[in-house]
């Protein structure tokens, strides 16, 4: 499938980022009242608060694109309509038990479930950006926070796990599709059908 090059550049975009959230994570630490924080770990964690709200924005903007057509809406959130629903259960029905043997449809004859999958990590990066905004919104310089924001927290690092856990999972079915000669990649990044 041909990608629009707005769609292609954001989606670029939410990568860069994405990936840049996931990886300063891996190397912040968090203000915590009463402990004196690193100099390079705490700028790593403003990075993280700085680049979550890049992240967010990038989100939304690609939404309101999405959005603004129905083409794309019901590619990536088709479980909004009956029909989508039952267009995706089929291709679910059909295609999954080929998983396990390492058959995969062309993307073209799967987009109901590749497009779902896009829209939940759409959500997802939309979930921990929003989730990050109020943690910095509610955070106090040392890092003291009331309970409310602390579950918010909590449900933000789940996030993050769970982003982790499908960033690896969607780079582990691109390189499948790319190595039955599928070339989503070049799909995405090069506007190539």
């Amino acid at each position: 499938m041909k990608h629009d090059r707005t769609i292609r550049i954001l989606h670029i975009f939410i990568i860069i980022t994405v990936f840049t959230q996931l990886l300063t994570e891996l190397f912040m630490q968090v203000p915590k009242p009463g402990e004196k924080i690193d100099p390079l770990m705490g700028l790593i964690f403003s990075a993280h608060e700085i680049m979550g709200m890049v992240v967010l924005t990038i989100v939304i903007v690609y939404l309101m694109i999405v959005g603004d057509k129905e083409e794309h809406r019901s590619r990536l959130f088709p479980w909004l309509t009956a029909d989508g629903r039952s267009g995706l259960i089929c291709e679910l029905k059909r295609d999954v038990p080929g998983w396990f043997k390492g058959i995969l449809s062309k993307p073209e004859d799967a987009h109901l479930i590749a497009g779902s999958v896009h829209g939940l990590g759409i959500i997802l990066a939309f979930l921990l950006g929003a989730t990050g905004c109020i943690i910095y919104l509610g955070m106090k310089h040392d890092g003291s926070m009331p309970p409310a924001i602390k579950s918010i927290r909590e449900f933000h690092e789940l996030l993050g796990t769970t982003m982790w856990i499908f960033v690896c999972g969607h780079l582990f079915m691109a390189t499948m599709h790319q190595i039955k000669g599928h070339r989503v990649l070049q799909a995405m990044f090069s506007g190539e059908k």
